[in-house]
C-alpha cells in the first residue's frame, strides 16, 4: 500500500472519529444534538450548559483515554507476543481490577471504585510478570500466570456475589464498563497521568520491528530483546489501568482495534500507531452514544455495547480481508 493511501485512511479515520465525538457530546435520543452545539459557544448555568459540562464533556474525554490506552496496549501486546488474538487484559490487568473493584463495594460502599480497580490492576498486573521470570522472560509463562491468576480471582468474585446477592447487581453493572463521576482524581490529573504514558508509548512504537525478526537472529541480543520486552508489557500494563480508571473494565477494544488497524492500513507500526488510537476511540464513543440512547432513559453498560458493535464489525472485516494470522507489510 502506497504512502498516499496510508495518509488517505488516516484522514478517513479523523472524520470519522470527529462525527464521532460530535454525537457522544451533542446528540440525544431524539435529536441530532444542533442545539447543544450551538449552545457549546455560549456555555452558562441553564440545563444544556449543565448537561455538557458535567456529563457529555467528561464522558467523551474519558473515552478518548479508555479507547487510545487499550488500543495502544493491544497493539504492543500483540507485537510482543506475536499474536494476533493478544489483549492487554492478558497479564490480570482485569481480574485485578474487578478485585478492587470487589474490595471498594466491601468496606467502601463502592466509592472511588475506579481507582482501586486502577490500583489492582496495576498490582495484579505487576505480580503476573514478577512470576514470569524477570532474568529469563517468557510471554509463554506470563500468558499462562495471567490466566492462573484471572481463574482465581474470578472464583473469588464469583464467591463474593453468590454470599452478597443485595450487591450482586451493583457489582455487575460496574464489572460491565462505565464511566464514574465520584472520583478523588479530577480529570486534569487523569490526563497528566495519560499523556506520560502516551509519551512513553511515542519512544516504544519505534522499537516494535525488532520483535518482528527471526528468533535465530535475536538469539545474540536476548538479554537486550528481554529488557524491551518487559518495557513494552509494563507499558502495555499501564495503559490499560488508565482505561480501567477511565470507563471500567472494556474487553475486546484491545483485540480489535490494532487488528482492525492491520487489515486496512497494513503492518507499519508508524501508521498503526495513529490508526489503532482513532479506531479505538471510534468504538467508545459511538458505544457511549447508543448506551445511553438506546432504551432511553435506561442506559445499557457501555462493555456490552461494545461487544454488540465490535464482534460484528471484527468479523466482516475477517471475511473481507482475510486470515488475520497473514503478517502483511
Amino acid at each position: 500500500m502506497s504512502i498516499n493511501k496510508k495518509n488517505i485512511i488516516i484522514l478517513i479515520l479523523f472524520i470519522l472519529f470527529l462525527f464521532s465525538l460530535y454525537m457522544a457530546i451533542y446528540a440525544g435520543y431524539n435529536n441530532n444534538g444542533i442545539r447543544l452545539f450551538e449552545k457549546s459557544f455560549n456555555l452558562s448555568n441553564d440545563t444544556d450548559s449543565i448537561i455538557l459540562k458535567i456529563l457529555r464533556y467528561p464522558r467523551a474525554f474519558k473515552s478518548i483515554i479508555a479507547g487510545t490506552s487499550l488500543a495502544l496496549a493491544g497493539l504492543f501486546m500483540q507485537a510482543v507476543s506475536k499474536n494476533p488474538l493478544a489483549e492487554p487484559y492478558i497479564t490480570g490487568v482485569s481480574s485485578g481490577a474487578a478485585m478492587g473493584i470487589v474490595i471498594s463495594l466491601i468496606y467502601f460502599n463502592g466509592m472511588n471504585y475506579s481507582l482501586f480497580g486502577f490500583i489492582g490492576a496495576i498490582i495484579s498486573s505487576l505480580i503476573v510478570i514478577c512470576f514470569a521470570g524477570l532474568n529469563r522472560f517468557s510471554i509463554s509463562k506470563l500468558i499462562l500466570t495471567g490466566l492462573s491468576v484471572n481463574l482465581f480471582t474470578g472464583s473469588i468474585i464469583s464467591l463474593y456475589i453468590l454470599t452478597n446477592p443485595q450487591k450482586a447487581q451493583s457489582l455487575m453493572l460496574i464489572l460491565s464498563g462505565g464511566f464514574s463521576s465520584n472520583e478523588i482524581i479530577s480529570n486534569k490529573t487523569l490526563f497528566v497521568i495519560f499523556m506520560f504514558a502516551f509519551v512513553i508509548s511515542l519512544f516504544i512504537i519505534s522499537k516494535l520491528n525488532f520483535f518482528r525478526l527471526d528468533e535465530n537472529i535475536t538469539k545474540s541480543i536476548a538479554k537486550e530483546k528481554n529488557i524491551y520486552m518487559i518495557v513494552v508489557i509494563l507499558t502495555s500494563t499501564f495503559l490499560s489501568a488508565i482505561s480501567v480508571f477511565a470507563a471500567g473494565i472494556l474487553g475486546f477494544i484491545g483485540i480489535i482495534a490494532p487488528q482492525l488497524s492491520g487489515m486496512i492500513i497494513g503492518k507499519d507500526y508508524r501508521y498503526l500507531f495513529f490508526s489503532s488510537i482513532l479506531i479505538g476511540s471510534i468504538l467508545i464513543l459511538i458505544s457511549d452514544y447508543i448506551s445511553r440512547t438506546l432504551i432511553y432513559p435506561q442506559q445499557i453498560p457501555l462493555g456490552l455495547v461494545i461487544a454488540f458493535i465490535g464482534a460484528p464489525v471484527f468479523i466482516f472485516f475477517l471475511t473481507k480481508k482475510g486470515d488475520i494470522f497473514n503478517d502483511r507489510n
